[in-house]
């Protein structure tokens, strides 16, 4: 009976430190310092024959968003695809705190690597290459390796 109850503790703090791992971990653990923000999480979800995807970012340093430069979504193709929405969340003493964006996006626009052209950085939004399978609604990722 002891025994059982050894095994029991070490599985219990053994998926404890997995979920943890899962909870803390970065959405990219090589993110580029001048973009200024790091993706918190991603969001895909299937519109027809299209895709919305969106970002959730936080700010990674001190700098707020340069709102006189541009913002693009790269496709592994090369093709720039413009934000269709933008969220900015924050407050006037310290500045813009979060960012959300919306982009639309063909099927053929997930062939491969994605790539977010931020400030004067970019960041990976993911690695993979295909659409992700299709299970209806929105798919939440927390990692770029979708």
């Amino acid at each position: 009976m002891k025994r059982r109850l050894v095994l029991l503790l070490i599985s219990l703090l053994l998926s404890l430190v997995f979920l943890g791992w899962q909870w803390l971990r970065p959405y990219d653990w090589n993110a580029d310092p001048q973009a200024r923000y790091r993706i918190v999480h991603a969001s895909l979800e299937r519109d027809h024959s299209f895709y919305w995807l969106g970002l959730r970012l936080k700010r990674a340093d001190r700098e707020s968003h340069d709102l006189t430069k541009p913002v693009a979504l790269v496709t592994a193709a090369g093709r720039r695809v413009d934000p269709a929405d933008i969220t900015m969340e924050g407050d006037d003493e310290s500045g813009v705190t979060g960012l959300f964006f919306r982009f639309w996006l063909e099927k053929d626009d997930l062939d491969g690597p994605l790539e977010l052209r931020l400030n004067d950085g970019s960041l990976t939004v993911r690695q993979r290459s295909g659409p992700p399978a299709d299970k209806g609604g929105i798919r939440y990722f927390s990692t770029s390796s979708w």
